[in-house]
């Protein structure tokens, strides 16, 4: 960096100082304190859709997993997925938004469903999420401090043969574009039980998360959570993966 040095002529300076001026020692100003941020607790769930999960325990921190009870709802979703069209799951996409699949980074079937979606099993799987992301934000009440946040993107459902998987490290928030840019959580549900690998790596945190039917896993979007699929060598894996962004 390259550093400038404004010389002032002397009777400019001395000007300066006998006038009060920019020259003398400026008094300092009271430092203000710096006000924490307003954390908003999460309201209250209404009866109707409390009682939903199951807050689990033993997560690095900063993630959350919670476990869907009722079996019927993961089981909604598949059947969802399995009554749609399918896609092969891109990496990414060309400057004109058409899909670059590699089967050696993703190998899987997708379709995605969009957040107001009217069918009953979608509508029950969002209040289940939403119950999740209140206990997210009353164990990290931070969460909640920083700006209202919501279910605003399509969330893919994600089926992935045996030997496949999303292989590569990745993480959800990788630039300032949108929807990218505004991610603020991410959340993601196993929709079957795998006995034979199949799980979820978490590249800082060293951790690999066991798929289990309902159970639902909520993290930061950010480079901190880079993560990847297991895949398993028997078994067929689906997920639903989503997120919520800063509104």
């Amino acid at each position: 960096m390259k550093v400038v040095v404004v010389l002032l002529p002397c009777s400019v300076a001395a000007f300066a100082a006998k006038k009060g001026g920019f020259a003398t020692t400026p008094k300092k100003a009271p430092k203000k304190k710096k006000a924490a941020p307003t954390v908003v607790a999460s309201p209250p769930l209404p009866a109707a859709e409390g009682g939903l999960v199951e807050p689990q325990s033993g997560l690095p921190q900063f993630m959350g997993a919670y476990l869907i009870k009722d079996p019927s709802i993961p089981d909604g979703i598949m059947k969802l997925f399995d009554e749609t069209p399918q896609v092969r799951g891109m990496v990414s996409a060309q400057g004109g938004g058409e899909p670059i699949v590699d089967l050696r980074v993703k190998d899987s079937l997708e379709m995605s469903v969009a957040p107001n979606d009217s069918r009953r099993e979608w509508r029950r799987y969002v209040q289940a999420l939403n119950e999740c992301m209140g206990h997210y934000v009353n164990t990290y009440p931070y969460a909640g401090a920083y700006g209202k946040f919501g279910l605003v993107s399509r969330t893919n459902v994600q089926r992935y043969p045996p030997g496949g998987g999303y292989k590569t490290f990745h993480t959800e928030r990788t630039g300032k574009g949108e929807p990218e840019g505004s991610r603020h959580l991410v959340f993601m549900t196993y929709l079957n039980t795998l006995t034979d690998a199949g799980g979820t790596e978490f590249y800082h945190q060293d951790f690999v998360a066991t798929p289990t039917k309902g159970l639902t896993l909520v993290w930061p979007a950010g480079w901190e959570f880079t993560h990847r699929g297991v895949p398993s060598p028997t078994q067929e894996k689906t997920i639903t993966t989503g997120w919520f962004n800063y509104l």
